[in-house]
């Protein structure tokens, strides 16, 4: 599960999100739609990764802008696998911002994985590849620049940081083979603090690596 879980990450500003010229500014939940309020209301209370696809592929490109934009302020409100649902729509019009989001979304999205009690639910990292495959293909261009690559780490680092607030760990647990009789389950011997830091300094370690490397 360890290996390559890190991929490579691609810098951008999260500041703005621009579709088409126009920059929208859906910040506040009363501004959404409701269909798009609802998604979001399911996402971290109820839909498993497979129902989470099928809930975006209902909305109306408008509603895709409204989501996007929501969560890139809000990211504590959907779980981290959103980041990878959405990167190939804002690969679109920004390419760099399309690869910090996934691989965001990938570091998180295997944080809250090696919480769940059953470990057939990390199956489901090796699904992420197949969510945005626009995007993956621009960051293949990206490998062999380690500086760059140095750069990417970093920022992943510090997007992590700087956004400490995040939904529960259990969504990532809802693909797991015993969630289809039993109620998902965190491990109640790990202590989230401790997976994430672990992933951290993984990350930290890589990026040291890299550097002695140059």
């Amino acid at each position: 599960m360890k290996k390559g879980i890190y991929g490579l990450i691609l810098t951008a500003s999260c500041l703005l999100f621009v579709f088409g010229g126009i920059t929208l500014n859906f910040v506040s939940a009363a501004e959404l739609s409701p269909k798009t309020r609802q998604v979001i209301d399911n996402a971290g209370q109820k839909d498993d990764l497979l129902k989470s696809i099928e809930s975006l592929n209902r909305l109306s490109p408008k509603e895709l802008e409204e989501f996007t934009q929501y969560i890139e302020y809000h990211s504590q409100e959907v779980p981290p696998v959103y980041f990878i649902l959405m990167a190939d729509y804002i690969y679109n019009t920004n390419k760099d911002k399309a690869a910090l989001w996934y691989y965001i979304g990938k570091l998180r999205s295997y944080q809250d994985v090696m919480m769940c009690a059953d470990t057939t639910a990390q199956s489901q990292v090796k699904l992420y590849p197949a969510f945005a495959p626009k995007t993956l293909k621009y960051l293949s261009k990206k490998e062999s620049n380690k500086k760059y690559i140095i750069n990417l780490f970093q920022n992943t680092l510090d997007w992590d940081s700087k956004h400490p607030q995040r939904v529960e760990p259990v969504w990532a647990c809802r693909l797991g083979i015993s969630a289809k009789t039993t109620t998902p389950q965190i491990d109640p011997k790990k202590n989230r603090e401790d997976v994430i830091n672990t992933t951290r300094n993984d990350l930290t370690e890589t990026i040291q690596k890299l550097q002695k490397a140059l």
